[in-house]
């Protein structure tokens, strides 16, 4: 068998192989600029680039030849909603150039948008808490469980406000933690709790409709004292 030549890309300290064969599909593009051209990555054979691993998988299995869209949550970055890794990959195949799978992005975006239900909605309830037990100290900002049961205890309908959004304003929040990643032992916990929490705020959310997506805290901070308070954000989705 002929021997294939096989490049290296590195990506924030992670390391990928790709033949000849992967980085001439869906070509010209940026890897065969780098690996086939007058660059040093030619003689070298390695690239080293800041952009996202976890979505480079999915762009190895495109240089294989394979379909990855549509995209779904086992497929996507744990981190990422479908809607928003879509795009993301659509961001790195401009980059990569990649015309073939920056045109197959387009085409979900767009067929997306036109099946878009406008009754698809998004319940967002907040509460901001002066008190220590909603503080995370961790390297994951995660919500202390046992604060937030805390919380939830004394929680009035009065400390929380709620509101309904739809997607063009919930694709503007940024980032939540997503209830499907949290799947171990402490994940789940914490899953509970934040259902307990929403359970006091605004009833049974499920009997109404609404299925958890996900959270995030934010600190309040003032000068001269530090955090003086955190904000819980909780979204729910129809």
């Amino acid at each position: 068998m002929e021997y294939e030549p096989k490049y290296t890309v590195v990506l924030r300290g992670q390391e990928f192989i790709l033949t000849k064969s992967q980085i001439e599909f869906d070509s010209p593009n940026y890897f065969t600029s780098c690996f086939l051209g007058d660059f040093q990555e030619a003689k070298t054979k390695r690239l080293e680039l800041s952009r996202n691993p976890d979505l480079f998988k999915l762009i190895i299995e495109h240089l294989c030849g394979y379909e990855i869209l549509p995209l779904d949550e086992k497929s996507c970055p744990s981190h990422m909603p479908p809607d928003i890794a879509l795009r993301n990959i659509r961001a790195d195949a401009l980059f990569y150039q990649l015309d073939g799978l920056v045109r197959s992005c387009d085409g979900f975006i767009k067929s997306r948008k036109a099946l878009v239900s406008p009754s698809r909605k998004f319940l967002v309830i907040g509460h901001t808490n002066t008190s220590r037990h909603l503080r995370s100290t961790g390297p994951n900002h995660n919500i202390p469980v046992t604060g937030l049961e805390v919380v939830t205890m004394s929680l009035q309908r009065v400390e929380i406000w709620t509101t309904i959004i739809a997607d063009d304003m919930f694709n503007q929040m940024g980032q939540l933690q997503l209830r499907k990643s949290h799947v171990d032992f402490e994940g789940l916990r914490l899953v509970a709790a934040i259902e307990a929490f929403v359970r006091k705020a605004v009833g049974n959310y499920q009997k109404l409709g609404w299925t958890l997506l996900g959270w995030r805290t934010e600190p309040v901070t003032r000068e001269g004292t530090g955090i003086v308070a955190t904000k819980l954000l909780i979204v729910l989705r129809s």
